[in-house]
């Protein structure tokens, strides 16, 4: 294959605007709301309004940990770059293997989503051909020029916002009698009375509104295709997590003041569609799931063309035998996408649609106990050893608050999936044990490596690498001896 038709490297075609297009895109606030955020409504009543308040609090502490991290280390592979390079090539490749055993599952989770709301608009409509059509799309969408596909994403996440928007008015336009005291005295309809909100209850809310507000750290992965990455990143990345938490806090507050002592719109399995239905009728209901199903869509291509960097890392940083790593780390010179990477990862997560949901959320709900707090640990460090926040970098403020905070909240996540014995524990036992088995793997396979393995920084434009890149294969990027 000639080298006009594949390079070596990703391309710095992305503005901030683009990434922050991307990165909300993958944060998607409808999904937030219409998911989570009607969890917690169900579970805290009233008292999600306070709950989600508290949630943006958390999404700051989330964005300065993560911004720090990604202003230093702005690299495709994300946070296993930043972790391996700071607390070590073991911890690396155990943070690699945990993105591993998430990322594919998350894509299926949104393609069955999808299904989902567009059986409510279309009722009787089959939903595999709405699952796996929506995989195929998403992965057409994100073979796009990277700045096409911001850009497509873009026009989604313009929809989106709109229903976000009609959310906030319906909701602050229509305000109950007493909604005030209501979010002041949490309560939740019991048969035919309220009643007083449990302080477990709410315990296990607030951490279900952090979740659900906290992200944006997706924009490292993005990281060599942003210009100016190094001063871009940080802001990127504080930028989406506090619009998305906005976006997401703000409709669950609007609901509560307008539903007020409505009981049935905090009984119903869709709390919000209740609530819409209720005050602008069935049509604005349909209407709204389709701009659900819409922007969980949006949010497929974008984690699509997250999946696809973080494969394309993996390949570069040789985790697989040589050949699947010299093709994986192809990337196309007109558009600058990793194209094999991205129809690998939409071939494998079009497989994990044979999953069922509850599998597929064992697979997912433990990452922010452990990835966060590797994260926090590697920004402890990384600032005592004069790799983070260094001259050019996003400083998080008050250090070390962010880091401490962000641990105390790894550590929250881990209570309450703990408590959960459904789906928290077991994702908590599963993914312990995947890296427990990828610090075994390293220590007796990856380590013993002519040379040893170890997290690959790519060079910059103007800057040296941080280590060797990658070998060229038939003027590819390959993925250089296994040894």
């Amino acid at each position: 294959m000639s080298t006009m038709a594949c390079e070596t490297h990703l391309q710095r075609r992305l503005t901030p605007f683009d990434a922050l297009l991307l990165t909300l895109s993958c944060l998607s606030p409808v999904f937030s709301v219409y998911g989570p955020g009607a969890d917690v409504l169900r579970q805290s009543g009233t008292g999600a309004a306070a709950l989600f308040a508290l949630g943006i609090a958390v999404a700051a502490v989330w964005a300065m940990v993560y911004a720090e991290l990604g202003s230093a280390y702005p690299y495709a592979g994300g946070d296993y770059v930043a972790v391996g390079s700071i607390l070590g090539p073991a911890a690396g490749f155990a943070c690699l293997v945990l993105w591993a055993a998430i990322v594919l599952p998350t894509n299926a989770y949104l393609a069955k989503l999808i299904g989902t709301y567009s059986a409510q608009v279309l009722p009787g409509i089959s939903r595999a051909p709405i699952v796996y059509g929506s995989v195929l799309l998403s992965v057409a969408a994100a073979l796009l020029a990277v700045r096409a596909s911001a850009l497509l994403t873009g026009v989604f996440l313009t929809i989106e916002f709109a229903a976000v928007l009609a959310l906030v008015i319906a909701g602050f336009t229509h305000p109950a009698p007493g909604a005030l005291a209501a979010v002041l005295h949490p309560r939740l309809p019991v048969g035919a009375r309220w009643v007083p909100v449990g302080a477990g209850a709410l315990a296990l809310g607030a951490v279900n509104a952090a979740f659900a507000t906290v992200g944006g750290n997706q924009a490292i992965a993005f990281g060599e295709e942003l210009i100016d990455p190094h001063r871009n990143m940080g802001r990127v990345i504080l930028a989406a997590c506090l619009l998305g938490a906005l976006a997401i806090a703000l409709p669950v507050l609007a609901v509560v003041i307008g539903a007020g002592a409505h009981a049935p719109v905090f009984r119903s399995r869709a709390p919000f569609s209740a609530f819409i239905r209720i005050i602008c009728g069935r049509a604005a209901d349909i209407a709204l799931s389709a701009v659900v199903a819409l922007a969980v869509f949006n949010a497929l291509i974008a984690q699509m063309m997250f999946a696809a960097r973080l494969c394309y890392s993996f390949a570069r940083d040789r985790v697989f035998p040589a050949r699947v790593n010299a093709a994986l780390a192809k990337v196309h010179a007109r558009s600058g996408a990793p194209r094999i990477a991205t129809l690998t990862v939409g071939a494998l997560s079009a497989a994990c649609c044979l999953l069922s949901e509850r599998v597929l959320l064992v697979f997912i709900s433990g990452l922010v106990v452990y990835g966060l707090g590797l994260v926090s640990v590697a920004v402890l460090l990384g600032r005592a050893r004069g790799l983070t926040g260094g001259e050019g970098r996003w400083r998080s403020p008050l250090f070390p608050l962010a880091p401490l905070l962000g641990l105390g909240l790894a550590l929250a996540f881990g209570a309450a999936d703990w408590a959960d014995a459904s789906i928290g524990r077991p994702s908590l036992l599963a993914l312990g044990a995947l890296l427990a088995a990828a610090l075994l793997w390293y220590r007796f396979a990856l380590g013993k490596r002519p040379g040893g393995w170890a997290p690959r920084l790519a060079a910059e434009h103007g800057e040296p690498a941080g280590q060797a890149r990658p070998n060229v294969v038939d003027g590819c990027s390959g993925g250089g001896p296994e040894g």
